[in-house]
């Protein structure tokens, strides 16, 4: 059988047993999460022997040349010794060319890259001040403008990247960075019409799609609504106004203020979102982006889908501030998104009586489940999340939840989204893929289309504790609980092994991953560094 060896210990494989599983099975933690070549959260880097074909789809060309691969999918030809990713592996080498602050608190950042970067305007890349301190920001510039890229820093005292970039890093010091990621960018029809909302420095990747829709020639009409709270927040206020002047008729820019000081020319009182709600009540067949914090993307998100815009044509860009005021979040290196775990659990939307009708007081949920988790399950990107579960108990929970969430009965009584999801690595992109799914089950079904908009906009809700780049520890009476690794514990029943399916004795001390709950006898968890220890 081929004999894997990572950081220097011998993980004895079988057949048809995949790297990641191998590892776990012996108590080596990778870090993963989808178990199925989605997410990347397992990426690692062949040292010595063959890496299979399959184990390198989806992984950019530079790093499969150096032979990285998905240990989750990756099911070994012959003997494999592997390693973590290397960081300059992953990082882009580039030198700081300007600085200008745009208002009291934004700096504009412009960096040229040493090498090709091949970028968009409105990805994001990160900016490594070292292995530990690494921030995510997005691209406000176009390329045909120059090969610098142009980043807006919030500047947040006591951070551990934004006064760097801000204020210590000299013009012309050097600093890596990494990406691209992300797909809020430019792809809508020529003629269709655009609308973009942006709170604080959400402006950066707005501005970056809304300069490559200009140079590409885009002819419908863009509207740009971005919104602060003080006059100081709207920091590009004369750019904008100019870019609008120079394309008359096409692009429409609306600043917005929520206090009440709006005492500047053509300033619009209000949240940004809320004014273009009011001022575009039908939205179908338009594009929407939205880019700023997990609060106001979840309240635009609903009212636009309200106002007609398709799933499809609504793209998104929540971020957070780093929490407690330390920018020292650690975005993983092949995920666009930036979102912190939430500060607190989201509420539950209200009631809607309407929607429990329109789904016959429930009758027509269980069938629209039952037909979406059959989709699920055979899905190549979605299957991967519930390796080890049942069609059956998907269908179940879920079944539940919504009946609790539309109806209001208190029938749920398992984990909130935020604590059931708190492992899985999921992309914007990747919940706007399942959301599209599950409503074209629910049309299928015969629920009418304002009510499927209400229940996206339901569901919406949730989108900033479930979208994530790295997973979030679960939260116990507020406690976090250990996100990996292994526990040991006597158990008090008789059970069977999932590495070996040997049977395991009532008394007999077993190992097991304190998240996925897989236990291990003795013999396949040997030598296994005994992180927690418990008895039961």
């Amino acid at each position: 059988m081929p004999v894997l060896e990572y950081q220097g210990r011998r993980i004895e494989s079988r057949p048809g047993e995949t790297v990641l599983d191998a590892c776990l099975r012996q108590g080596v933690d990778l870090h993963f999460s989808c178990r199925g070549g989605a997410c990347h959260n397992c990426l690692c880097r062949s040292v010595d022997g063959a890496v299979p074909e399959r184990a390198q789809r989806g992984i950019r060309p530079e790093l499969a040349e150096k032979r990285y691969f998905l240990p989750c999918v990756c099911i070994p030809e012959g003997d494999l010794r592997f390693e973590r990713p290397r960081a300059e592996d992953l990082s882009v080498r580039a030198v700081l060319q300007s600085r200008e602050w745009l208002s009291a608190d934004v700096c504009r950042i412009a960096i040229e890259p040493f090498t090709n970067f091949e970028s968009r305007p409105g990805q994001s890349l990160e900016v490594c001040r070292d292995a530990d301190r690494v921030r995510s920001f997005s691209i406000a510039s176009h390329p045909d403008h120059g090969a610098w890229l142009e980043l807006h820093v919030r500047r947040i005292p006591g951070g551990a990247v934004s006064p760097w970039l801000c204020d210590e890093l000299a013009v012309g010091d050097e600093l890596d960075i990494r990406g691209p990621h992300g797909h809020f960018v430019y792809a809508a029809d020529p003629a269709q019409p655009l609308l973009f909302v942006a709170s604080g420095t959400g402006l950066a990747p707005v501005l970056g799609v809304v300069r490559d829709a200009l140079e590409r020639g885009h002819c419908g009409p863009i509207h740009l609504y971005h919104g602060s709270r003080h006059a100081d927040g709207l920091y590009l206020h004369g750019e904008l106004r100019a870019l609008s002047a120079a394309h008359p008729g096409l692009l429409h820019y609306h600043p917005c203020l929520s206090s009440l000081e709006v005492d500047r020319d053509r300033v619009l009182a209000g949240r940004a979102h809320e004014v273009a709600a009011s001022r575009h009540s039908d939205l179908a067949g338009w594009r929407v982006h939205v880019a700023g914090p997990p609060a106001m993307v979840a309240a635009a998100s609903a009212l636009f889908l309200a106002s007609g815009v398709s799933g499809a044509d609504l793209v998104v860009d929540p971020f957070n501030a780093p929490i407690d005021r330390q920018d020292t979040t650690t975005i993983a290196t092949h995920l666009p998104e930036r979102a912190s775990p939430p500060a607190q659990e989201m509420a539950s939307p209200p009631p809607d009586p309407a929607l429990w009708a329109a789904l016959d007081e429930g009758a027509r949920l269980m069938p629209i489940l039952e037909e979406f988790y059959a989709e699920v399950f055979a899905d190549p990107l979605l299957s991967p999340f519930f390796h080890g579960s049942t069609r059956q108990r998907a269908v179940e929970k879920v079944y539940s939840f919504l009946h609790q969430t539309i109806s209001g009965k208190k029938v749920y009584f398992g984990d909130r989204p935020r604590n059931a999801h708190h492992w899985m690595t999921i992309s914007n992109r990747l919940f706007d893929y399942r959301e599209d799914m599950f409503f074209a089950v629910v049309s299928r079904h015969g629920v009418p289309e304002p009510m499927i908009a209400r229940w996206r906009a339901m569901q919406e809700r949730y989108r900033s504790e479930i979208v994530k780049s790295e997973p979030w520890p679960r939260m116990m009476d507020g406690v976090a609980l250990p996100l990996e690794g292994f526990g040991t514990m006597v158990i008090d029943v008789g059970s069977v092994c999932d590495g070996c399916a040997g049977e395991i004795h009532r008394g007999e001390t077993v190992r097991y991953h304190l998240r996925l709950g897989s236990t291990y006898c003795s013999a396949c968890a040997d030598d296994v560094s005994r992180d927690v220890t418990c008895s039961a």
